[in-house]
């Protein structure tokens, strides 16, 4: 049995989509992320993204990082003061 994840070489995501560029964006979305997907162009049948939308409902977000300091921290500036009632006012 085979338990690779989705979205790796030895389990790419398949999809099914109508225009070349259409092809492009989602090959645009997998590179960003690092995932391997199968690409077929059908003009003439339906689009088929379900595998990528597991891909993108599974993935983690990336986290956000804030340079300034909480509001009861010291001060970046050397002052010695509560970030707060110094530079952060």
């Amino acid at each position: 049995m085979n338990m690779s994840k989705l979205g790796t070489k030895e389990k790419p995501a398949v999809v099914r989509v109508q225009t070349q560029e259409r092809g492009a964006q989602i090959m645009e979305l997998a590179n960003v992320h690092g995932w391997q997907v199968i690409v077929g162009i059908e003009p003439d049948n339906t689009e088929n993204i379900d595998d990528i939308k597991k891909l993108q409902r599974d993935a983690k977000p990336e986290p956000k990082f804030n340079n300034q300091p909480s509001r009861n921290a010291p001060c970046p500036c050397g002052s010695g003061k509560q970030f707060k009632r110094c530079c952060g006012k």
